[in-house]
């Protein structure tokens, strides 16, 4: 069988290479640079920001993906790829930020609640023990909550690996070639139609499955079947400051920014979140305000070179679960989108989930949750 992946982000990636894994021929089409797009320009943290106010459904392939991480990245490894830098960096919360009406007592009550249900590591700090775990954080924080088990990658180097791995495994990759176009033919019922492949401005790709995996982009494709798709792009912007490595450590959230620290002493801050369209130009005012964030949280990156300012845009969707599923009346057509900020952490639930429906599987989690119809 024939497969085309529509997006060449860490979702469409991932996906074409578990469809190859099964045996089908595939090929993964994207519109600009393999993985330049959200891929690129998130923080790479393996854990929803405040996951207690997810849904079940995204905390549910959240869980599986970060047991899955450790392997995947070895793999990736060994099939030649670029180190992604997997690193257990855990995860420290300053703020009451998702709670602030109840309270902080409320935060940590939620927090705890959430983290014994889904059995993960989690640790209450007062003021003395929240600085013997980062000396260089600024003084004034009387408590926090540490999540010891929480994980990043370098999500840059991520898909560098999973290109590698797409290549070697037979995969044809092809950049710059936008999808125009779904190619759909009478199913031979009334109120049912089959995808064929889909059109670009260079050639057709026929294809007996094709896998939406085109993030903000993907309302607008599947607005050519005259489906609504509740999907629109959600810009974020982020700084890179260059320090030596060991003087920050943790990944740290307050008032619903954080700073990731990279292995070679590059830290992240991040990030905005703007309702502007398809823009993704950078600002001074996103600039200021993430390095007041970023400084007022360590002081010693006042100190520091900023060698990066960027924006992403990232898919939202409802209540920030993702479409993992058949498109209800085209036999076929499959989406994998909408992923918003978790893109990153969701990803190999996501392919694995959508791999099990392509082939006819009894897939791992309910796909109800995921689908198109959904309540």
């Amino acid at each position: 069988m024939k497969a085309v992946v529509v997006g060449g982000g860490l979702l469409g990636m991932l996906t074409a290479r578990e469809l190859s894994k099964a045996g089908m021929s595939v090929t993964l089409l994207e519109r600009g640079k393999m993985g330049g797009e959200s891929s690129w320009a998130g923080g790479g943290i393996l854990s929803p920001l405040y996951p207690w106010n997810y849904a079940d459904s995204v905390n549910a392939l959240a869980r599986w993906s970060q047991r899955q991480y450790p392997q995947l990245v070895a793999e990736l490894i060994d099939e030649g790829g670029m180190d992604p830098q997997w690193i257990q960096s855990g995860l420290l919360m300053l703020d009451s930020e998702s709670c602030q009406k109840a309270g902080p007592s409320s935060l940590i009550s939620r927090a705890t609640d959430w983290a014994r249900q889904y059995g993960m590591a989690c640790e209450r700090l007062d003021e003395r023990a929240l600085h013997e775990q980062e000396l260089e954080l600024a003084p004034g924080y009387a408590q926090g909550l540490l999540f010891p088990e929480v994980a990043q990658v370098r999500n840059p180097r991520l898909v560098k690996s999973l290109q590698t791995s797409c290549l070697k495994r037979g995969i044809q990759l092809v950049a710059q070639c936008a999808v125009t176009d779904l190619l759909v033919s009478d199913a031979g019922a009334s109120t049912s139609h089959r995808v064929t492949g889909v059109k670009t401005e260079e050639a057709d790709y026929e294809a007996d499955v094709v896998v939406v995996c085109a993030g903000a982009w993907s309302a607008h494709l599947l607005a050519h079947l005259n489906i609504e798709l509740p999907i629109k792009p959600m810009k974020g912007q982020m700084i890179l400051y260059r320090t030596q490595p060991g003087r920050i450590n943790r990944i740290t959230l307050s008032d619903g920014h954080y700073v990731i620290p990279r292995r070679d002493g590059r830290i992240l801050a991040g990030s905005t979140l703007e309702d502007v369209g398809f823009d993704k130009s950078t600002s001074d005012d996103a600039l200021t305000e993430l390095r007041q964030f970023a400084e007022g949280l360590f002081p010693c990156l006042a100190r520091a070179e900023i060698e990066h300012h960027w924006s992403g845009l990232r898919p939202e969707s409802p209540a920030g679960i993702p479409y993992i599923c058949n498109v209800p009346g085209v036999e076929g057509l499959f989406l994998n989108t909408g992923h918003f900020r978790n893109g990153v952490v969701l990803a190999p639930a996501s392919a694995r989930l959508v791999t099990d429906l392509v082939l006819g599987h009894e897939p791992f989690l309910d796909p109800a949750d995921y689908g198109c119809e959904r309540g």
